[in-house]
């Protein structure tokens, strides 16, 4: 199995754990955000360049919807 296929298995296995382990959906979205960072960042030289930008997209989403999250449980602190 070549190192490309192992990379994009990782990131398949941890989705999976992380869709059937999370107790909410904003977990998941985190932990799936972790996950496809850390994809990134280990397949960085093993991916060509077209799945690297659809995991960069993917990432880029995340991390709005993560700044969502965030704000928004903020917002509950200070109300």
């Amino acid at each position: 199995m070549a190192m490309r296929e192992n990379v994009l298995l990782f990131l398949a296995v941890w989705i999976v754990l992380s869709a059937l382990l999370s107790p909410s959906t904003e977990i998941f979205l985190t932990v799936a955000l972790i996950g496809i960072l850390i994809t990134l960042e280990i397949g960085a030289f093993y991916l060509p360049r077209d799945v690297k930008d659809s995991l960069k997209f993917s990432a880029y989403l995340l991390l709005l919807a993560f700044a969502f999250i965030v704000a928004r449980k903020v917002y509950e602190v200070i109300k």
